[in-house]
């Protein structure tokens, strides 16, 4: 009987050894020591640690409740917070929050003294995807793999706003995803609406990674749409958790494609393209052309034979270029073909905000064969803005420029501004619309924006190692009001403007400055690099008075 009882305690043992051991097995090293585990609308969500040097963090979602944020530890590791014994039972609440705060646990025998800080975002609502795998090594690996999920998507107050089975996420981008924080689209197994911004099937995550603001894409998103451009993406920012770890501030925004919640064009006898660099289409099979000045376009929707669209697009282009603004093969004049007003309005908010792509990469353009027109747009890709942070002058065009990436390949847009009719809708879009809305970014907007995302932005600042202060905020607040005083000088004014182009000494790089006749180029002083005349290979005098146009290199 006694021998009995020893097995069965001695069996007892082994089993509880095992399933600690089978536990621990189950949390990963950066995990260790411990997880939360959320009560949510959608049942549970569990939110692993990061650890940063000797400290472990755990960011909570807006929406979390840190009295109903139960700590999960692993029994062969038992720990104490702030001097207090950690069990079952014990939350995130019962601690201070944004505090470094004593973590020890017992580990081989041996105790352990590191941190631990509970951390938590507001006023943005959170997303969870869980992939088939548990883990985003196969995704990581090459942009184009891609796997099965789940997603919770929770409002900043808690509640729940869509549980939905994920057909398929993978990475996306192009110079973005390179970048240790990803970019991602996923599409859903049906139609949901996120957040109020229309049920569709397809959806982007923005990393954001080059802009550390946040703000660039969202607010330039809003203020198009606020000036009447047509289709722009919805976006919200979210915090994004995968598979329970917690990667950063993101925008969840819709997808540019036809469809009757995003460009809302028949399907049928019409196109969506979008200007790219061909190189970014090396090894993909995706549809794309050639125009006869040797532009790359990728074709998101053919809505009729492949050569019509070309053949509609080259027509556009022809009569852009045409001295006289007048296609030779169809005898239609630039402004039949195009919708002025939406070429105008994405000329201005691309140059407003010095959007280094502006005209050149990522743009699309649509054709509606209700109007029988082509137009400019959605907006899309608005990161890499306020070119001026790169030390340019406020002068610095980006729409406007002559060249964008080939010399001497000019832009369309640049050939655009040469047409006073084009000019004039331009310089009446900004005063009746685009002035007041930029205007009223700077002075509240921004702030606004920051109050939105201070906390969620703090979050993502500590995982992603981002030295951000609001400092930045108010230095691009002064240059916007900077760019405002600078267009009300340049557009529409009775002073003739000269325009000076720069190439680097490898003529890789392009870019155009509107100076006024008479004035001089001495703002490239500053840049401390001697620059010399394309023409005459002559040095280039910044301070003499610029008279013309001129195309000035730098000396090698």
């Amino acid at each position: 009987m006694r021998r009995n009882k020893t097995i069965v305690l001695i069996m007892t043992a082994l089993l509880s050894l095992t399933a600690a051991a089978i536990m621990y097995t189950q949390v990963r090293w950066n995990e260790f020591p411990f997880s939360v585990v959320l009560k949510t609308d959608g049942g549970e969500e569990t939110i692993k640690c990061w650890k940063k040097d000797d400290t472990y963090y755990i960011f909570l979602p807006s929406g979390a409740d840190p009295d109903q944020a139960r700590i999960v530890t692993n029994p062969l590791f038992p720990i104490r917070i702030d001097g207090r014994s950690v069990d079952g039972d014990t939350v995130c609440g019962a601690f201070p929050l944004f505090e470094k705060l004593p973590l020890s646990y017992r580990k081989w025998g041996k105790t352990q003294e590191e941190a631990v800080s509970f951390c938590k975002s507001g006023n943005v609502p959170a997303m969870y995807i869980d992939t088939a795998s548990g883990s985003m090594d196969y995704i990581h690996k090459e942009k184009g793999n891609a796997e099965p999920g789940k997603l919770r998507l929770y409002r900043d107050d808690g509640t729940l706003d869509c549980d939905a089975q994920i057909s398929a996420i993978n990475g996306r981008g192009n110079s973005t995803w390179g970048l240790d924080k990803k970019p991602y689209s996923f599409e859903l197994a049906q139609r949901e609406d996120l957040l109020a911004m229309g049920a569709a099937k397809k959806w982007i995550l923005l990393a954001d990674a080059y802009d550390h603001t946040h703000m660039g894409n969202k607010m330039c998103y809003d203020l198009a749409a606020k000036a009447g451009c047509a289709y722009t993406p919805e976006c919200w920012w979210v915090d994004l958790y995968l598979n329970g770890d917690y990667v950063g501030l993101y925008l969840l925004s819709e997808r540019v494609e036809v469809d009757a919640q995003r460009v809302d064009i028949p399907e049928s006898g019409s196109f969506l393209i979008s200007k790219e660099r061909p190189d970014r289409a090396f090894g993909r099979s995706y549809a794309s052309f050639f125009s006869r000045r040797e532009y790359f376009y990728r074709i998101r929707h053919a809505g009729m034979e492949e050569e019509k669209i070309r053949q509609i697009w080259q027509s556009v282009e022809d009569a852009i270029f045409a001295e006289d603004g007048i296609d030779p093969r169809t005898g239609k004049s630039w402004d039949k073909l195009i919708d002025v007003d939406s070429w105008a309005r994405q000329y201005l908010i691309c140059d407003s905000f010095m959007d280094c792509d502006a005209g050149h990469l990522s743009k699309f353009f649509y054709y509606d064969p209700r109007s029988d027109l082509v137009f400019a747009g959605p907006l899309w890709d608005m990161d890499a803005i306020y070119y001026g942070f790169y030390g340019y002058s406020i002068n610095l065009l980006a729409s406007g420029r002559r060249f964008a990436a080939d010399w001497g390949k000019e832009t369309m847009f640049y050939r655009l501004s040469q047409k006073d009719s084009f000019r004039q809708t331009v310089n009446r879009l900004y005063r009746e619309e685009f002035r007041p809305l930029l205007l009223e970014l700077a002075e509240t907007g921004m702030d606004q924006y920051l109050e939105q995302i201070h906390s969620s932005s703090n979050l993502n600042n500590i995982l992603w190692d981002i030295c951000y202060t609001e400092d930045i905020v108010l230095d691009r607040k002064n240059w916007l009001l900077e760019r405002i005083a600078f267009f009300d000088e340049y557009l529409g004014s009775e002073d003739d403007y000269c325009l000076i182009c720069l190439l680097t000494a490898d003529f890789s790089l392009w870019r155009s400055f509107a100076v006024r006749r008479g004035g001089t180029a001495d703002f490239l002083i500053s840049q401390g690099i001697t620059w010399l005349d394309y023409e005459t290979g002559e040095p280039f005098d910044v301070t003499v008075p610029v008279t013309e146009d001129w195309v000035i290199y730098e000396a090698g």
